[in-house]
């Protein structure tokens, strides 16, 4: 994809301060947006904006509060119009459905069922309001579709953002808001570093290997651009071959 391809766009990047979100925030700015990252930890933020280039910001944010949305929505706008949102934000953890307790649930769904709808909602709100639609990609994933034992509130978090992602696209389709959802597979990362490549690869992945996270951004990045101008209600699956089996 030509460098520039996305020269003068302004893009959301939530959980972009490291891992898959870091990657895409990097590729999209590498294309030419002006990119805002947000995440928890001022300090990695800060370093990671600063990695990323000078079109890059980092606000601090929780995406599950409304009350962090406005300053970032803010930070956006002084760049230009919004034209894409990347609602990356999520948490992933195992625990047996006897051992779970009704907070730990709440919390994997906030950050990664309602962190996504409220970047959704924002993204919507700012793209109607310049009237030239725009791109909205929500980071779902492959146990979206399938699961694992102990994983119940993680895969209902990521089926949820599935079907959020094609009810938006059905709704907003008219307005030239294009809504996709990207799923990765088992890609190198934070959530699967316990992981032992070696023996869990060949076992599941039929290509042999974890992904990496350029190969999420790379699909991130043509999901944002306007070689994808026709392509909205999409599941992006970026798994190796995983879902084949």
């Amino acid at each position: 994809m030509a460098s520039q391809d996305l020269a003068g766009k302004v893009a959301i990047v939530t959980g972009g301060t490291r891992g898959l979100g870091l990657a895409c925030a990097q590729s999209l700015a590498n294309a030419g947006a002006n990119v805002v990252i947000t995440g928890l930890n001022e300090e990695r933020g800060a370093a990671a904006a600063q990695s990323i280039g000078a079109s890059t910001r980092f606000v601090r944010q929780d995406v599950s509060k409304s009350d962090d949305w406005p300053a970032v929505m803010t930070a956006a706008a002084e760049l230009g119009d919004l034209d894409i949102m990347i609602a990356n934000a999520g948490i992933s953890n195992f625990i047996p459905i006897d051992q779970m307790d009704l907070q730990s649930f709440r919390t994997l769904m906030n950050i990664n069922l309602k962190g996504a709808f409220l970047s959704l909602k924002h993204a919507t709100q700012a793209m109607r309001s310049h009237g030239k639609g725009g791109s909205i990609i929500m980071m779902s994933s492959v146990m979206g579709r399938m699961s694992a034992p102990a994983n119940t509130h993680y895969s209902a978090s990521k089926a949820g953002v599935r079907l959020m992602m094609k009810a938006a696209a059905l709704e907003l389709g008219a307005e030239n808001i294009r809504v996709n959802a990207v799923l990765p597979g088992l890609i190198h990362s934070d959530m699967t570093a316990w992981l032992d490549e070696a023996e869990t690869a060949p076992a599941f992945v039929p290509v042999k290997r974890f992904g990496l996270a350029s190969e999420i951004a790379d699909t991130v990045l043509f999901a944002a651009s306007d070689r994808s101008k026709f392509m909205t209600g999409t599941e992006l699956v970026v798994d190796g071959g995983l879902l084949a089996r």
